[in-house]
């Protein structure tokens, strides 16, 4: 992803927040190295792809 102000490559990340019913949520953001935006997203990071890919493949 590029970012809107600098046009860079944004690094990926994420954070892991506490919610009131005690279990935690990730949050998954892009961010600029030069200018330090980030733009949270709702995609899976590459284990979660990986994870759901190869469970397709075994419920074959």
């Amino acid at each position: 992803m590029l970012c809107k102000r600098c046009m860079t490559v944004m690094a990926t990340g994420t954070t892991y927040e506490q919610r009131r019913d005690g279990k935690s949520s990730a949050r998954r953001f892009h961010e600029c190295k030069r200018c330090h935006d980030k733009v949270y997203t709702k995609e899976p990071n590459f284990q979660e792809c990986m994870n759901k890919a190869s469970n397709r493949c075994r419920n074959k």
